[in-house]
Parts: C-alpha cells; sequence; structure tokens
C-alpha cells in the first residue's frame, strides 16, 4: 500500500520553511475581548473546528486554495466552560453520516454534535461513586472510530459511541485516595497510538501513563514529567511521533518545554527543547503542536506570536529551531493539514486592564502583546513522495 506524505522544504540558513498566509479571519470574527483557544483540522482536511472564550465551537470551511476572508459557517455555543472537542476520525464531508464531533463542558455531559447542523446526536455521562456529575477535561476517539475515550478527575472512561449513556468502562487512575501508587489529578489530555494498541493520558498534577487501548484499567507504565520542565503545573498536551515509538508532551508555565521519550528505553528523557519564555508571567492556557505528515517537524505556538519549527531527526546535533511570525499575541492553536501542506493557526489571551496611575494615564493591558484574535491558514513549503506504509513505519 503506498500513500504521498509532504514534508516542510526548510532553509537551512533560517531553519524554516517559506510560508504565505492563504486565508485569514476578518476583525469582526469575533469580538475584542474574546479570543481563540485552539484549532483542528477534520480528518478529511475539508473544515475546521475552534474553540474560543466564549464558549463556542466554531467550524469553517476550506476547500479552495485562494485567499479569502474566514468565516464560521456554524457557531455552537456553551453554556458551560468548553473543555475539550475531538473529531469522529471517519469524518467526510460527503457522507453527513460522519460529520460529527465530541465536546465536553464543564457540569454537563458530554455531546456529540452534528457539524452540519449543530444539534445533539448523543450524550454520555459520567458519574463519581458519589453519583455525582463528572466534568470531562478531554475527550478523544480510538483511531478505528468505536470508542470514545474521556477524562476525568482521577478516571478514565470509555464510552461505546453506539450506546449513548453510561460508560462501558470506568477506571480509576489510583487504588485510593491515599494510595500513592497510579495517577493522581484530572486527566488533562489522551493520545491514542493509532499504530498499535496503546495509549498515554496526562493530568494537571504531572502523572503520565501508557495504558491499552482494550482495557484502560491496566497501567503498563506510570512516571512523572519532570518538575524543572514544567511537570509541577501539569501535562498539557501529548502527541505520538508517525511510528508511535516516540511520545512528546508539553508542560505548563511561564516557561515550557517540550520533552519527548522514547517508550523504548524509559531511563530518562530522549530530548528537551525549551520554547521562548513567557514575558507576562505564568500563563496557564493550554498551548498545542503538530507535526508535518512526515513526522519529521514540529510546530509549535510561542507566547510572542510567532510559530516555532523544529527538526526532531536531527535533535541530537542541537539543531536551532526557526521561528516565524504569525500573529501578534500568543499563539495556542497550532495544526498541521492531514493531507496537504497547510499549517491553521490561532491566536489570542485573556487581557486584564491594570489600574490606572497617579498621572492620570489610561490603563494598561497586561502583556506586552497587542490584543490579536484571529485564525490564518498558512500554505508552506513542502516535497510531495509517494511512500509505501509498511517501508515508511520502519
Amino acid at each position: 500500500m503506498s500513500r504521498y506524505h509532504y514534508t516542510y522544504l526548510v532553509d537551512a540558513a533560517t531553519s524554516l520553511p517559506a510560508t504565505q498566509c492563504v486565508a485569514q479571519t476578518p476583525e469582526d470574527e469575533i469580538s475584542a475581548d474574546n479570543c481563540f483557544r485552539s484549532v483542528m483540522w477534520s480528518p478529511d482536511g475539508q473544515c475546521l473546528a475552534t474553540s474560543s472564550e466564549d464558549n463556542t465551537l466554531r467550524i469553517y470551511d476550506y476547500q479552495t486554495p485562494a485567499v479569502s476572508a474566514l468565516r464560521s459557517r456554524l457557531s455552537i455555543t456553551h453554556g458551560e466552560t468548553l473543555t475539550s472537542y475531538s473529531w469522529y476520525p471517519y469524518m467526510n464531508t460527503s457522507d453527513p453520516a460522519t460529520c460529527c464531533i465530541a465536546a465536553s463542558m464543564r457540569d454537563q455531559p458530554i455531546h456529540l454534535r452534528d457539524t452540519n447542523t449543530g444539534l445533539v446526536r448523543a450524550s454520555y455521562i459520567g458519574y463519581s461513586a458519589h453519583e455525582t456529575l463528572l466534568t470531562a477535561n478531554s475527550v478523544a476517539f480510538l483511531p478505528d472510530g468505536t470508542r470514545l475515550l474521556a477524562g476525568y478527575p482521577g478516571h478514565l472512561a470509555s464510552y461505546d459511541i453506539q450506546r449513548p449513556g453510561m460508560p462501558v468502562e470506568m477506571a480509576s487512575m489510583s487504588l485510593s485516595r491515599r494510595s500513592k501508587d497510579g495517577m493522581k489529578g484530572v486527566v488533562s489530555c489522551i493520545a491514542p497510538n493509532s499504530e498499535c494498541r496503546t495509549m498515554v493520558c496526562g493530568t494537571f498534577s504531572g502523572h503520565m501513563s501508557v495504558r491499552s487501548q482494550i482495557d484502560i484499567g491496566k497501567a503498563e507504565m506510570v512516571w512523572r514529567f519532570p518538575d524543572e520542565y514544567g511537570g509541577q503545573r501539569g501535562v498539557d498536551h501529548i502527541a505520538w511521533s508517525s511510528d508511535g515509538c516516540y511520545l512528546w508532551a508539553s508542560g505548563r508555565g511561564a516557561r515550557r518545554y517540550l520533552v519527548c521519550w522514547d517508550l523504548r528505553d524509559m531511563r530518562g528523557p530522549l530530548h528537551v527543547v525549551a520554547k521562548r519564555p513567557s514575558t507576562v508571567g505564568s500563563i496557564s492556557q493550554r498551548m498545542r503542536f503538530d507535526f508535518d505528515q512526515s513526522g519529521r517537524y514540529l510546530v509549535a505556538g510561542e507566547y510572542d506570536g510567532s510559530v516555532s519549527v523544529h527538526d526532531t531527526w536531527d535533535m541530537d546535533n542541537n539543531s536551532t529551531p526557526g521561528y516565524f511570525g504569525a500573529h501578534k499575541d500568543m499563539v495556542p492553536g497550532v495544526c498541521a493539514h492531514p493531507y496537504y501542506s497547510l499549517l491553521a493557526t490561532a491566536s489570542g489571551q485573556r487581557h486584564f486592564e491594570q489600574p490606572s496611575s497617579d498621572s492620570g494615564n489610561e490603563g494598561s493591558s497586561n502583556g506586552a502583546a497587542s490584543p490579536d484574535n484571529s485564525l490564518k491558514i498558512w500554505s508552506v513549503s513542502a516535497s510531495y513522495a509517494q511512500v509505501d506504509k509498511n517501508e515508511y513505519l520502519l
């Protein structure tokens, strides 16, 4: 079986590929006091989903390469904080039955939403031992699309998407609240491995574990995200390499790091990449990263509005990352297109007015960056090659 993969064409002098903004949201798309939190391409690459500060899930269509203004075709407003969302893995725009997305909210069940109408197709509910409704802080579909995983405080649940309601499996992360074994805290992120039936989950307390997709209650491996790289503030985002052997994760805090482990040798981190520090102190907003289709180049948003490009195949030689200016504000959302060399970036953060000084000057913003709440699509220079999948995995 063969398929085409793209790889960014990076200039050796600048460590950057050539980029061009081909589409972006107009200034009146969202209000000035609002901001984007994340962005995610649909599995077929025809749509984009974004979450924002006003707890609205917006769906954008992008099917033409022409320069255009991005306008959301569907806005799904939630009454509570939107904590996480995940596309159905076999979503295809030409098949309306597959056009759905799972979204979780605070103090609400997980809803499976139709991305054409915004209506709820199904709801999935998790309860604690005291029969109180649990808030799912992370959701993710298994690669085969049969199960929906949800991360709760101290628990991990697996739902059969054809059976709405209660989970088919609800596993505790530790034996008891006082137990020193297992994972502690709220499950903040879940990353199923598409190459083998395993998954990794992280918590806001800094714990990580490898588990089976079949038996989520059994932890094959448990370790802590290193405190010196932000583990004390929790795990922010997790992603697998294309071959399923390397795991990348990011911590939280004013100085964030991208840490890589080789699951075949867990004596310590394999690579550590430092991101640019924040100039306004610690920020708890999530900041995601992604890979190009070949899995070689890692792209991540930065506090200063730039996007960094890292060559993960040349980490041993201390390669210098490249940076290109994407926005005027922090970039919490970065997502590479699944088939074409397009990169979606979303910017924005909360800005607060400081009290006015005695001199009578107006209050100033809390950050050095100017507010920029926008979604952009970038065309990135890349080469395409026909690759045999079995050979590629080797």
